[in-house]
């Protein structure tokens, strides 16, 4: 869960939150810039989920799950 979102003007990915499964502090970063197009949608207290292996990134807010499918257009 997000407690600190990313800024969307950064070429570095850095969210700072929780993880809800251990509830352990964890600081979610990454130089990958697909994840800061979407850094205006992510607010205090949404979610992050990125599977290893998958090219779906979602954002689960409490009413909504927005998804992000990774694909040759986004990378442009």
């Amino acid at each position: 869960m997000i407690s600190s979102p990313p800024f969307d003007n950064s070429v570095w990915f850095k969210a700072k939150g929780y993880d809800p499964i251990t509830q352990k502090p964890k600081i979610c970063r990454t130089h990958n810039r697909w994840w800061n197009m979407f850094a205006l949608q992510m607010d205090v207290g949404d979610t992050i989920v990125k599977k290893k292996g998958e090219l779906i990134f979602a954002i689960h807010k409490t009413d909504t799950i927005i998804y992000h499918d990774w694909n040759t257009e986004t990378a442009k």
